[in-house]
């Protein structure tokens, strides 16, 4: 039981919506909220209309960065005023930008966008134990543990960096066809939440991977299932 504890555990941040106050730090990690961009860049849009701010996360200064984000140090994320984007590449109605660092940033104007998204400061934590769900499990586990499985092993939903994606429907097929040229790994999630007043389709959740494929280090994927 202590191996294969072991071996499916995995650490991960999650971080707390709201319910404390605004921090004075613009670099502070906001969800609904985006203040930051490299210079020269503009506020993203999808099909002629802006997007939403979705959420910025500040990688600095946390107990630990998971794996694949461990060389970053702020990601922002965007999404499309219209339909989810379903299999579409990083730009078409979704926006993920990623910054090495926190020196040259500058603030990025605030535009109305007629967004529903609620605005709140976000905290970290530290998810000692996170499993996967069933269908992520690759190791062979004796009947005992499998027919307890649910019982034994929790995996921790919300706003989450690393640890295992919180699945609805299946493990994640990242398109096209499950052979995506990137070869991407699930880096982090973003949760439906109703403080947040963001959905995905029907309570579901939004998965973030990033490349491991040679040359496509910096390839981000975006794929969500819901109910």
């Amino acid at each position: 039981m202590d191996e294969i504890e072991r071996q499916l555990r995995r650490t991960a941040i999650g971080w707390e919506i709201g319910g404390f106050r605004p921090p004075e730090d613009p670099l502070h990690s906001w969800f609904g909220r985006v203040n930051w961009c490299a210079p020269g860049e503009v506020w993203p849009e999808s099909g002629g209309k802006l997007m939403h701010a979705l959420c910025q996360i500040n990688l600095t200064g946390l107990p630990f960065r998971p794996p694949r984000l461990d060389d970053l140090a702020l990601i922002t994320v965007f999404i499309g005023p219209d339909e989810l984007p379903l299999d579409t590449p990083n730009g078409e109605g979704w926006c993920l930008r990623a910054y090495p660092g926190l020196d040259g940033l500058v603030p990025l104007a605030p535009r109305e966008t007629g967004s529903p998204i609620k605005s709140f400061p976000m905290r970290a934590r530290v998810i000692e134990r996170d499993y996967p769900c069933w269908e992520d499990v690759a190791i062979e586990l004796p009947p005992e543990i499998g027919d307890a499985y649910f019982d034994l092993f929790e995996n921790i939903g919300g706003l989450k960096l690393g640890g295992w994606p919180s699945l609805v429907q299946s493990e994640i097929f990242w398109a096209p066809w499950n052979r995506h040229p990137a070869a991407p790994e699930f880096v982090f999630q973003i949760d439906t939440t109703e403080k947040g007043n963001w959905m995905w389709g029907d309570n579901g959740v939004g998965y973030f991977g990033r490349g491991t494929a040679p040359g496509r280090r910096d390839e981000w994927t975006l794929a969500w299932q819901c109910y």
